[in-house]
């Protein structure tokens, strides 16, 4: 448990009444993106449990129940948390991939890029599919930790396939939009690889029918057969397999008209620095705009992507400003806030600060006349805490926040220590690995693929033998192959090469910058973002 350091000056713990829940001030300038998107100048933010009682103007008296709650002085800006609805979790131990062409479709890097294959699947596949299920969990901590150390509180999750071929979620350290924890929250289910006519209406179609978010990526690439997956949708009857339950990724091939039958769905998933890296053009948005759909943010991956939303926001501003300023500051935090929120049917729970919604908040250090472009602005170490469910999960160490050494990890970001709280109720195996214990595991991992890839068909053989068959494994969504063939592959291939973990945040990395401008499809205009 992390607490706040005015709840120890304050004593209010030990004050509060048996069964009462906690209450805390968070005070500091409110970016609510409630409505109005109000901004509350030395607001007050009453949270009360897991939720937010009241917003209050400075003037504004506290409501009774919060007369012996502790006051909080941020001395920052409090926003939302961020919301990342596309990143493939279980790839993002994989280093950033020196990009070596401009692709037409993902399906031309995915299947028949040997580059592809020995710089991200191969390696991902011998620690994802590891006999040693420290490397699975170690994934999941580490991925889970890069999108909080971002200001993300809610992603997409982790997937997982048991033994019994039954498939889960993890539910761990972000809220997870496939596996809510409250079961009248819509849960979202999701496609990655590309569905065929027949899979269309046969798997597509019933799953919008389920009234839940349902992720597809649509059309990646900019040649005619990834504008086909979008004409696909069309159904022999003329209708179309969209509703307002579909979620759309990247739709870089669709054409601006295409985009009148996109006004149908929730909206549409963008990732301006993976398209970029990977394509050389990111989808229309100026029709997505024009339109008026609903448009969010992600981060994609680490192979081609930002490390979080954070890094994402900056590339969205420089494709914005390219774009003769499409779209205002505003208009980028609407885009990790309130719109994904509303895009998959949360935003009565979490998106905005107004009261009782969910307190997933995130304070930046400082104050600022123009709030969302600080937010921008920002880098990992600007961040001051991170709350879920009114949570402390991620606070900086010293006079702001304090922590217990048994339940809480402390952490450097930039010149900053910071405390982090990884305990978990339900932890599907992994085991209070910490985020230390992860980055030391994969480091290793990857620094000795070419031991592992060498001695991963005899611990098989040696584990199948002794009957040990993996309860759980995680599912890694690029790839089509059966549960470890790709890790068997990669266990014969000589051209595994060891690799390095980066660093976790972008303030961390000092060659991030530099690597990125270096690819050979960014245009000049994305790499003024780094």
């Amino acid at each position: 448990m992390i607490l706040f350091t005015e709840h120890l000056r304050a004593q209010s713990l030990a004050a509060a009444a048996p069964g009462q829940p906690d209450r805390t001030v968070l005070v500091g300038d409110v970016v609510t993106m409630n409505s109005s998107r109000q901004i509350v100048k030395g607001g007050r933010v009453c949270i009360e449990g897991d939720s937010v009682a009241a917003v209050l103007k400075p003037n504004e008296a506290l409501p009774p129940q919060f007369s012996s709650a502790t006051i909080v002085d941020t001395q920052g800006t409090i926003y939302p948390g961020l919301i990342d609805l596309h990143n493939h979790l279980t790839y993002n131990m994989v280093p950033l991939w020196s990009v070596p062409r401009k692709y037409t479709n993902r399906n031309k890097w995915r299947t028949s890029e040997p580059l592809y294959d020995s710089g991200v699947k191969k390696p991902a596949s011998l620690l994802a599919d590891n006999p040693d299920k420290d490397y699975r969990r170690a994934i999941v901590r580490f991925a889970e930790c890069r999108n909080l150390l971002g200001g993300v509180t809610t992603g997409q999750g982790m997937s997982l396939s048991t033994s019994s071929g039954f498939k889960k979620y993890f539910k761990g350290l972000m809220r997870n939009v496939e596996s809510p924890l409250d079961s009248t929250w819509p849960a979202a289910g999701g496609q990655t690889l590309d569905y065929s006519p027949s899979q269309i209406a046969g798997e597509l179609v019933p799953a919008l029918a389920k009234n839940r978010p349902f992720f597809y990526h649509l059309s990646e690439g900019t040649d005619g057969p990834a504008r086909q997956r979008f004409l696909d949708l069309k159904l022999p009857d003329g209708t179309w397999a969209i509703n307002k339950w579909l979620i759309c990724i990247h739709c870089v091939a669709l054409k601006p008209d295409d985009f009148d039958q996109i006004k149908q769905a929730a909206g549409v998933v963008w990732s301006p620095t993976s398209n970029l890296l990977l394509y050389g053009q990111t989808a229309h948005v100026e029709a997505i705009k024009d339109r008026k759909i609903p448009l969010a943010l992600g981060a994609d991956w680490s192979p081609s992507g930002c490390k979080n939303l954070l890094g994402e926001l900056k590339v969205a501003r420089a494709t914005s400003h390219h774009l003769n300023n499409l779209y205002s500051a505003q208009d980028l935090v609407e885009m990790v806030t309130v719109t994904p929120a509303k895009m998959i049917g949360w935003d009565a729970m979490i998106g905005s600060i107004s009261p009782g919604l969910r307190a997933d908040l995130i304070v930046l250090e400082g104050k600022s006349p123009d709030p969302y472009t600080a937010l921008i602005d920002a880098n990992e170490s600007a961040l001051r805490a991170i709350l879920i469910d009114g949570r402390i999960r991620m606070g900086e160490a010293g006079n702001f926040t304090v922590g217990s050494p048994q339940t809480s990890e402390v952490f450097a970001i930039g010149s900053k220590h910071y405390l982090l709280d990884l305990t978990e109720t339900e932890d599907d195996g992994l085991g209070g690995m910490s985020l230390a214990t992860a980055i030391s595991k994969l480091s290793f991992g990857l620094q000795h693929l070419p031991d592992l890839a060498a001695s991963f068909q005899a611990k098989v053989q040696a584990l199948s033998l002794a009957g040990g068959a993996d309860d759980w494994r995680l599912d890694q969504d690029m790839g089509n192959d059966a549960p470890g063939v790709m890790a068997m592959s990669a266990a014969l291939d000589p051209q595994i090469a060891p690799m390095r973990l980066d660093p976790i945040t972008a303030v961390d990395d000092p060659t991030f910058a530099t690597r990125m401008k270096a690819n050979v499809n960014l245009p000049a205009y994305a790499k003024q973002a780094f």
